[in-house]
């Protein structure tokens, strides 16, 4: 063979002769066409674009939506209760049911075709109850897919949250949902806080973003709200079709399935539209709405996600409708996470009055987040500071996902990179009183120093003193010492007493000062405990 055809036939690889790199460019070959996204994304009556949304009763029913090239009497869904085998193996006679599509909406694309979403509901089923699942047309199946129902009750469950995926999302997206979704592959929610997409009718986008998740979608609930890039002239035309939300909002009809509601396992998801700040209308109706809901809460946990943040991180973006409105309603109703978007950044925070020590508040966690990979950089936190809250964590050029973990009495939040590696996280306990405090992850750097408090800096021989600290686990065993801040440097100091957490981890103690503490001697408390060792401010000896 000729070199030129000893190149081809090695698949086109590159030739290094005397140190140069030969390619099929070097012999005149032209590089390969792009293939034309009208092809990539163009349907078929083979299902794709499989996506779970939850119902108003996540724990008997459940819809699913495709896109599929079928008509409405045939498009339609089988279910089953998972089986321990298929192919070969015959679900048993009545096993499966076959459930009809409830609705077809055929949307018109910018690639010069339409593409058709069809929506089954699932309903009757068993709480906490596994299905397997399949769409098409009685002749073109999806693959089967299984999901679970939501318990009736509040049992621990896992969910994931993305700030913007909008840009890069046929090449820089896709790790970061499959890395999530190897880290909770049992995750039964993905709250989406706006800008899935940047152009809100591109069908080639939507495609996109389809094809970063692949199968996760169909068996993990999506709970997602539109940013200002699900906007152009109005609504994006995919939203309803592929989203079909429960409409159980504020009853406005441009609010239908972009305001709604979902109640799982002991949590209220509230999913707000803040592409409506200049709107009065909207706005007051939303607000009204929001207030019913936390008022009249039945869940021990409360999580609110929209896209244009209460506290911006960027630049010099500013949302003081969103904040005025909806930000005294958080607080006073004790919301435990607002998730959003926007910033494309990082950033976590809360009302600075609700600081309590050094790694813990007991106020409202908010966060601003971003998935894909187009960044802004930060603004200093000056929106933050400047309405009285405060930035705890922030980060930028960054690409992020979030875990969070729901327990009876805790919440567990943390922020990874695309490449798996921590960022940021944080611990939420609240007791049946409601009462809650929000505590740093612990490190080696903030389980030491000066972190508890006292009632007095300066006190008589043999007054009282009361010491408070926080970010212990609940019912930890505490050892409480008066160290003399010079005789007894590097040491414990005088033995006062035991104390145990509560089940918040805070501990207040209150004790008498020893014989040793004589005038004119300055002292701390020393606290210590398997988690932490911590001082107090000085406390000086004045008669």
């Amino acid at each position: 063979m000729s070199r030129r055809t000893r190149i081809v036939a090695a698949g086109g690889a590159a030739l290094l002769v005397g140190g140069f790199a030969l390619t099929p460019a070097a012999f005149g070959d032209a590089a390969p066409a792009k293939y034309p996204a009208a092809e990539v994304h163009r349907p078929s009556p083979m299902p794709d674009r499989v996506v779970l949304t939850p119902t108003t009763t996540p724990a008997t029913s459940q819809k699913v939506t495709w896109r599929a090239e079928a008509t409405t009497e045939w498009a339609q869904a089988q279910i089953l209760a998972a089986p321990k085998a298929l192919g070969s193996v015959t679900p048993a006679t009545g096993a499966v049911r076959t459930v009809p599509a409830s609705s077809s909406t055929s949307v018109n694309t910018s690639l010069g075709y339409a593409s058709t979403y069809h929506t089954v509901e699932f309903t009757g089923l068993s709480p906490d109850t596994r299905y397997t699942y399949r769409v098409g047309d009685g002749t073109n199946w999806s693959e089967w897919a299984d999901f679970t129902t939501a318990d009736s009750s509040l049992d621990p469950f896992s969910f994931i949250y993305y700030g913007d995926a909008q840009n890069y999302l046929d090449s820089a997206v896709p790790r970061v949902f499959r890395q999530a979704f190897a880290d909770r592959p049992e995750a039964k929610m993905i709250v989406n806080a706006g800008d899935l997409i940047d152009s809100a009718n591109s069908e080639e986008q939507w495609g996109q973003w389809f094809k970063a998740g692949g199968f996760i979608d169909s068996q993990v609930n999506n709970i997602s709200v539109p940013g200002n890039h699900e906007y152009s002239g109005g609504l994006s035309s995919f939203w309803r079709p592929q989203f079909p939300y429960p409409d159980n909002g504020p009853g406005n009809p441009e609010l239908k399935q972009t305001a709604y509601q979902v109640d799982y396992q002991g949590v209220r998801f509230i999913g707000l539209d803040t592409n409506h700040q200049s709107n009065s209308t909207l706005m007051a109706a939303q607000t009204a709405w929001l207030e019913g809901l936390l008022r009249d809460n039945p869940n021990k946990w409360t999580v609110v996600t929209f896209h244009h943040p209460v506290y911006s991180t960027t630049g010099t973006r500013n949302n003081p409708n969103v904040r005025d409105q909806w930000g005294p309603l958080f607080e006073k109703y004790g919301v435990d996470l607002v998730l959003q978007g926007h910033d494309h950044s990082y950033g976590r925070g809360n009302v600075a009055a609700k600081r309590q020590s050094t790694t813990v508040h007991n106020g409202v966690a908010y966060v601003v987040s971003v998935s894909g990979g187009k960044m802004y950089a930060l603004n200093n936190g000056e929106n933050w500071t400047g309405n009285g809250a405060e930035v705890v964590s922030k980060g930028q050029n960054i690409q992020l996902y979030q875990l969070i973990d729901v327990q009876a009495d805790q919440i567990r939040f943390e922020a990874r990179y695309a490449n798996g590696e921590h960022h940021d996280g944080f611990l939420i306990r609240k007791n049946a009183a409601g009462e809650r405090t929000v505590n740093e992850l612990r490190t080696p750097e903030n389980t030491v120093s000066e972190q508890a408090t006292v009632n007095r800096t300066t006190v008589e021989t043999k007054g009282r003193v009361k010491v408070s600290a926080y970010g212990y686990d609940p019912g930890e065993k505490v050892t409480v010492y008066l160290r003399n801040t010079k005789a007894e440097q590097g040491r414990n100091g005088v033995f006062i007493g035991y104390q145990t957490a509560d089940e918040l981890g805070r501990l207040s103690y209150s004790f008498e000062l020893p014989p040793t503490a004589k005038k004119n001697s300055t002292h701390v408390v020393y606290l210590t405990s398997d988690n932490q060792k911590i001082t107090s401010p000085v406390v000086t000896v004045t008669k």
